[in-house]
């Protein structure tokens, strides 16, 4: 199973920038109406685009509802769950407090489901089986995704770099399998330490991860080093979902895409847009140096 080689982005609809908060405030406003983003999706959808990455933040509702109410790109579109919205757990602990974080969490979810799931984390929390807490969290994030089309779930960066520091294969070995057993998908991984990653995976025996992660000709979030990513990307095997390839608009789209399609192993490029111009000009330059590979 492989993935889209193009993946529409979430951040400008969420109001994430990393270079200007001025910028992503901007954003936040403009996409208030959900409206205009469906039609972003349409236009992407229009050049040829299949595959939209979504965490699960408080907006993302918002977004599958639409998708859902089109019925083309209900049955068209594959869906790439970045999990979980760790930012949104903690506010919302603090908001309502943790059973109204767990209420608020469970909404999308039958009556039954919701026994189903509180009835294991509880039973779960009282045995302290961490990979089956684990395999809870997982099920609850991936509620507001349920009947759609989801090809691959992404680990974030934020828990993928933790399970990394601690050293575990234990805690990839499981979600690799619960994803594929129970999700038919793709086990995939968001990390801002691309070399200590893959390095991990080959030393432990691990089937070669898809792997989201920085890659650009300005060396923007590429740890430890441009050079050492490079390398590392051209001696394992590893598939690439390539991300912040204009380095938050630091790189025109011609000289990002001229380098980053000169690497080897880059099996996909996830790219946020936010006009039917700019998805234009962008898919353009991808599909054209793609062709070329």
């Amino acid at each position: 199973m492989s993935i889209d080689p193009i993946i529409l982005g979430h951040n400008q609809f969420i109001g994430v920038d990393h270079f200007s908060q001025e910028r992503a405030r901007s954003r936040t406003d403009y996409f208030n109406d959900s409206d205009r983003i469906l039609n972003v999706i349409r236009d992407f959808y229009d050049l040829g685009g299949t595959g939209i990455m979504l965490s699960t933040h408080p907006k993302t509702k918002y977004i599958l509802d639409a998708i859902r109410s089109d019925s083309t790109l209900a049955k068209n579109m594959n869906i790439y769950p970045l999990i979980p919205y760790a930012q949104g757990y903690v506010r919302k602990a603090n908001e309502v407090g943790i059973l109204g974080m767990l209420k608020d969490t469970l909404e999308p979810a039958s009556t039954s489901t919701k026994l189903k799931i509180m009835l294991k984390g509880g039973i779960n929390a009282l045995n302290q089986d961490f990979f089956s807490i684990l395999s809870t969290f997982i099920d609850v994030e991936m509620l507001p995704f349920n009947g759609l089309n989801v090809k691959a779930i992404f680990l974030h960066n934020v828990l993928t770099d933790l399970a990394l520091s601690m050293n575990s294969p234990e805690i990839f070995r499981y979600f690799n399998n619960y994803v594929k057993e129970n999700y038919n998908a793709i086990p995939a991984y968001g990390t801002m330490n691309f070399v200590k990653l893959v390095e991990s995976f080959d030393e432990w025996g691990l089937d070669k991860p898809l792997v989201m992660c920085s890659f650009n000709k300005a060396g923007f979030q590429m740890n430890p080093s441009k050079e050492e990513c490079e390398k590392c990307l051209s001696q394992y095997d590893v598939d690439v979902l390539a991300m912040s390839t204009l380095a938050s608009g630091y790189l025109k789209p011609k000289e990002a895409y001229e380098y980053l399609f000169s690497l080897p192993n880059i099996e996909s490029v996830v790219v946020g847009v936010s006009t039917k111009e700019h998805a234009n000009e962008t898919f353009g330059l991808i599909k054209d140096y793609m062709s070329k590979v």
